[in-house]
C-alpha cells in the first residue's frame, strides 16, 4: 500500500492511505508532543456540571444550623460530596472529555488509571469537608476563617486536578509554571469570594435562591477557570497507545459523571418542591388559626426553620363564634383558659391522648371536621343534641393537640415548650403585592394609640390569627435545637421573610417580636417589699372591661417600689386615715401632717408622698387625681429566689378609678389598656402557684368525660377502653406553711375523679354520658384519726383517749381558684359603681 505522510511538528508521525483514511505510526509518535483541540459542547457541559454541583452544595450548607447533631453532620457530608465529587471531580473529567487528541483516533485519546481516578474522587471530598466544618464553627463571618476556607477549597480544586492528571495512563504530562500559578490564584480567589459572600448572606438570612445561584456561578467559575487555565498550559507526550480493557474508558467516566450530576439535579428539584410546599403551607396558615413557637436565645436571636419560618402548627381553620357579638380575642374566656393551660402543661399533658381520641371520634361521627364547617345556625354540626359540645371546648382540645405536635416537631417536652403570649396577631392582612413594597421598610409605625385601646379590634380584619408560645432558651437548649436542624437569626435579618410568609406588615411583626423579647428578658413579678399601685378600669364594648397595665409585662399594674420591707402597725394606721381619699386629697393631707409629725413618722409620710408623686408621673394622666386609695393593703405573690422554698409576698397599696370609655393610654408609652379578664387570669399563674393544682383538677374533670362519652358505645359492647389518665396530685410543700385560707389548703389536697373509684373485681364504670361531659362529681377521699382528751365519759364514766377512726369520703364540686387581689378589686369597683348608679337614679 502506498502511503502519503502528513507533516507535523518535529516529525512525520501520521499518513493517509490511498483511500484517504489517516494511518498512525505509533513507533514514530512515542515520546512526541501530540497536538489536541477542544470540543465546545463538552466545555459548556463541564461548567454546567460544576455549577449544578456548587448550587447543590450551597443549598445543603444553607440548611445547616450548627456543627453538632447527626442532621448537620449528614448535611456536611452531603455538601462535601456534592462539591468534591460533582462540582470538582465530575467537572474535571467532563472537561478532559472535551480534549480531542490529534484527529480523534481512539488509540490516541486520553485514558485514566483507575487507582488515580479513585484517589482524585476522595481527595476533594475530604478537603472541603474540613473547610466547611471550620466555617460552621461560628455564625460570625470572620475574614481569617473565610481566607482559610478559600485556601482549602482552592487547594482541593488544584489537588484534584493534578492528581487526576497524574492518572493519565497513556501520556506523559508536562506543565507550564506560569499557568500553574495562575490557575491556583483563580481557584483560591474566586472560591474565597464566593464562599465569603454566601456565608455573609446566610448569616443575615438574605440568601435567596437567585443570590445562591450567583454564588454558585462564581464558585463554579473558580473550578472551571482553574481547570481550563491549567489545561491550556499542559502538553501531552505519547507514552503508549490506549488500551481497550486495562484502563477506565472515556465513555465510562462520562456515564459516572453524568449520573452524579443527575443526582444533584434531583436534590435541587427536591429542595425546590420542599420550598414550594413550605410557601404554600405558610400561605394557607396565614388564613387560619395557627400556633407558633417563638424561642429566643441568650443573644436575642429568634428560632426559625431552615426555610426561615417559625415552627408552627394549625389549630383550626377559624374560630366558630356561637353568637354574632362573640369575638375570639385576648378578652375571650377560651383565651384565658389557653393562657393558664400553657403555664401549667403538667396538668394537661396526660389528657392529650384522650383529646386526640375525642377529636377522632367526633370526626368519625360527622361528614366533615366539626371545627371547619358550620350549620345554618352557626353551631357545629353534630349527630344529636346529646353529643353537642360547644366549640370553645373543642378549640381547647385542638390547641393542646397542636401544642403537642409542635413539641414533637421541635423535639421539646411539652412542659418546656413555652407559655402563651398575651396577644393574638392577625395574619393575612397584607397581600403579596403590598408585601413587596413594605419589605424594605422596617421602621415601626408612629400610631399613638392601638386599635384595642379605642375599644375596637382592627381597622382591617385579618383572614387568620396566630398565637405565640414563647420562652427564653438557655445556651445548652439553643445548641440542642441547632443540632436538631433549627437556626437562630437576628430579628432585623429574619423579619422581612417572616412577614412575607405570614402576610403581615414587617413593622407590625417587628414590634410584636421585640415586645415578646423584652417580656422574656426581664422579671415579670414585683420585688419583695411595699408597693404603691394604681388600678384603672375602663369600660369596653359588649360589657367588657380593660385595665391599665405595663406594656412589656402585662400582668403588672403601674406601681412604685417603696423602701419599706413591710408595713408596721402604726404605718397601717396612717394609711387607714387616707382611706377612700383621692390622690390630690392624699397629697394635701400628707403635706399638712408632715409639718407636725415626729422624725420617724415624717420620713414615712415623705416617702409616701414621693411614691404618690412618682406614680402620678408614671401614669401621666389627669384621671389619676381622681383615683381613690383603698386603705386595706393587699398581699400579692412576688419574686422569689430559686433557692428559697417559701413563697414571698409583697404588700401593695392600691389607688382605684374607673376611666371614661374614650380615655387613652398615658402619653409616655410605658402602659396600655389590656383585657381585664386576662389580667385576672394572669394573677393565678406564677411559679409554685397553688392555683395550678386546682386548675389541673378542673381540666381533668372537664375533659376526661368528653372522650368517655364518645367511647361509651364501645364500653357497652364489651370492648376495652383506653387506660384512664391519673388525676392524682400531691399536695404542694408550701400549702401548710403559706398561711393562706382553708380554701387554699383544700385546693392542695389529692382528689380523684369518680371514674377512678373501682371495685376490686369489676371493670371501671364511668360517669353517665350526659353528665360525663364535665367529668361528673368530684370525689375526695380522706382518712382521719380523732384524738379527744376527756376526764369522764358522761354515760360510762370511763376515760376515752382514742376516738373513732376510719375512712370516709366527701363528695363536692372540684375546688375553685383562690380569689386574687384583681378579683377582689373588680368586685369592689363593680359594687361601688352599682351603688353610685342607684344613688343617681334615686336623686
Amino acid at each position: 500500500m502506498d502511503d502519503v505522510f502528513l507533516p507535523s511538528v518535529g516529525a512525520s508521525i501520521a499518513s493517509r492511505s490511498l483511500s484517504g483514511d489517516p494511518v498512525v505510526d505509533f513507533h514514530l509518535m512515542k515520546g512526541e508532543i501530540v497536538h489536541h483541540h477542544y470540543n465546545p459542547g463538552y466545555i459548556v457541559l463541564s461548567y454546567l456540571v460544576s455549577f449544578v454541583g456548587c448550587w447543590t452544595t450551597l443549598k445543603l450548607l444553607h440548611r445547616r444550623t450548627s456543627h453538632r447533631g447527626y442532621y448537620n453532620w449528614y448535611l456536611l457530608l452531603a455538601a462535601a460530596v456534592s462539591m468534591g465529587a460533582v462540582a470538582i471531580w465530575a467537572m474535571h473529567y467532563i472537561g478532559n472529555r472535551a480534549i480531542t487528541m490529534l484527529d480523534g483516533q481512539n488509540e490516541l485519546q486520553i485514558q485514566y488509571s483507575a487507582g488515580y481516578t479513585g484517589g482524585s474522587f476522595f481527595l476533594p471530598i475530604c478537603v472541603v469537608s474540613v473547610a466547611f466544618y471550620l466555617l460552621s464553627l461560628s455564625e460570625e463571618v470572620e475574614i481569617i476563617r473565610i481566607v482559610v476556607v478559600g485556601l482549602l477549597t482552592g487547594a482541593a480544586v488544584c489537588g484534584m486536578h493534578y492528581l487526576g492528571q497524574g492518572g493519565i495512563a497513556n501520556y506523559y504530562v508536562a506543565y507550564s509554571w506560569p499557568y500553574v500559578l495562575g490557575s491556583a490564584f483563580i481557584a483560591v480567589i474566586a472560591a474565597t469570594v464566593a464562599l465569603g459572600v454566601f456565608f455573609y448572606l446566610k448569616r443575615n438570612w438574605t440568601n435567596n435562591w437567585w443570590k445562591r445561584a450567583l454564588c454558585a456561578a462564581l464558585l463554579g467559575a473558580a473550578v472551571s477557570g482553574m481547570h481550563w487555565v491549567a489545561t491550556v498550559g499542559t502538553t501531552y507526550r505519547l507514552r503508549r497507545q490506549a488500551r481497550k480493557a486495562s484502563s477506565l474508558g472515556r465513555q465510562g467516566t462520562v456515564v459516572i459523571v453524568l449520573c452524579l450530576a443527575f443526582g444533584c439535579c434531583i436534590a435541587l428539584m427536591t429542595f425546590a418542591v420542599i420550598g414550594q410546599r413550605v410557601k404554600s403551607r405558610a400561605a394557607h396558615q396565614a388564613q387560619q388559626v395557627v400556633l407558633a413557637s417563638v424561642i429566643f436565645d441568650t443573644e436575642g436571636k429568634l428560632l426559625v426553620n431552615p426555610e426561615g419560618t417559625l415552627p408552627s402548627r394549625k389549630i383550626a381553620k377559624t374560630y366558630l363564634e356561637e353568637t354574632y357579638d362573640e369575638i375570639f380575642d385576648i378578652d375571650h374566656p377560651v383565651f384565658s383558659w389557653l393562657y393558664r393551660a400553657s403555664h401549667y402543661w403538667p396538668g394537661v399533658v396526660e389528657l392529650i391522648p384522650r383529646m386526640k381520641a375525642h377529636l377522632r371520634a367526633t370526626q368519625e361521627d360527622t361528614f366533615t371536621f366539626p371545627w371547619t364547617d358550620k350549620t345554618a345556625s352557626g353551631r357545629t354540626a353534630l349527630n344529636s343534641e346529646e353529643d353537642q359540645v360547644d366549640f370553645g371546648t373543642t378549640f381547647k382540645e385542638l390547641f393542646c393537640v397542636a401544642a403537642s405536635e409542635l413539641a414533637e416537631a421541635t423535639q421539646e417536652p411539652l412542659e418546656h415548650l413555652g407559655v402563651l403570649y398575651e396577644s393574638i396577631m392577625y395574619t393575612g392582612t397584607v397581600d403579596r403585592a403590598q408585601m413587596k413594597k413594605q419589605k424594605k421598610s422596617m421602621a415601626p409605625t408612629n400610631d399613638s394609640l392601638s386599635n384595642a385601646e379605642h375599644g375596637q379590634l382592627r381597622s382591617s380584619f385579618g383572614r387568620g390569627q396566630i398565637l405565640f408560645l414563647v420562652r427564653q432558651a438557655s445556651k445548652q437548649d439553643a445548641m440542642r435545637l441547632q443540632a436538631g436542624g433549627f437556626g437562630f437569626a437576628a430579628l432585623t435579618n429574619i423579619v422581612p421573610s417572616l412577614a412575607h410568609s405570614m402576610e403581615v406588615s414587617p413593622s407590625e411583626l417587628s414590634t410584636q417580636l421585640h415586645r415578646i423579647r423584652r417580656s422574656l428578658s426581664s422579671e415579670s413579678m414585683l420585688e419583695p417589699g411595699v408597693h404603691l399601685a394604681c388600678y384603672v378600669l375602663r369600660p369596653k364594648f359588649h360589657g367588657r372591661w380593660d385595665v391599665l397595665i405595663n406594656k412589656d409585662h402585662k400582668n403588672l399594674l403601674p406601681s412604685v417600689h417603696m423602701t419599706q420591707s413591710s408595713l408596721s402597725s402604726w404605718q397601717k394606721d396612717i394609711v387607714k386615715e387616707l382611706d377612700n381619699m383621692t390622690a390630690s386629697e392624699c397629697y394635701l393631707y400628707l403635706q399638712g401632717r408632715k409639718s407636725h409629725a415626729e422624725s420617724q413618722e415624717e420620713a414615712f409620710l415623705a416617702e409616701l408622698d414621693h411614691a404618690i408623686s412618682s406614680l402620678a408621673g408614671q401614669i401621666d394622666h389627669p384621671l389619676f387625681q381622681e383615683a381613690r386609695l383603698l386603705a386595706r393593703p393587699f398581699s400579692i405573690p412576688c419574686r422569689t429566689s430559686d433557692r428559697s422554698r417559701n413563697r414571698q409576698r409583697a404588700t401593695v397599696m392600691i389607688f382605684r378609678v374607673i376611666a371614661d370609655a374614650h380615655s387613652s393610654s398615658p402619653l409616655n408609652g410605658d402602659f396600655e389598656f389590656g383585657s381585664s379578664r386576662l389580667f385576672r387570669a394572669q394573677q393565678h399563674v406564677y411559679p409554685r402557684s397553688p392555683d395550678h393544682g386546682a386548675f389541673a383538677r378542673q381540666v381533668h374533670l372537664q375533659f376526661a368525660g368528653l372522650a368517655e362519652a364518645k367511647l361509651s358505645a364501645s364500653l357497652n359492647s364489651g370492648e376495652s377502653s383506653p387506660r384512664r389518665p391519673s388525676s392524682v396530685y400531691a399536695a404542694s410543700p408550701e400549702a401548710s406553711s403559706s398561711g393562706r385560707s382553708e380554701r387554699e389548703a383544700r385546693a392542695q389536697q389529692s382528689p380523684t375523679s369518680m371514674g377512678d373509684v373501682r371495685s376490686p373485681n369489676k371493670s371501671p364504670t364511668w360517669a353517665g354520658k350526659a353528665h360525663g361531659f364535665f367529668g361528673g362529681i368530684h370525689v375526695q377521699r380522706e382518712v382521719s384519726v380523732d384524738i379527744n382528751e376527756v376526764e369522764d365519759h358522761p354515760e360510762t364514766g370511763h376515760e376515752i383517749e382514742l376516738g373513732p377512726y376510719g375512712a370516709h369520703s366527701e363528695a363536692s364540686v372540684a375546688p375553685a381558684d383562690i380569689d386574687t387581689f384583681a378579683d377582689e378589686l373588680m368586685l369592689l369597683m363593680m359594687e361601688e359603681r352599682r351603688q353610685q348608679s342607684v344613688k343617681r337614679q334615686s336623686s
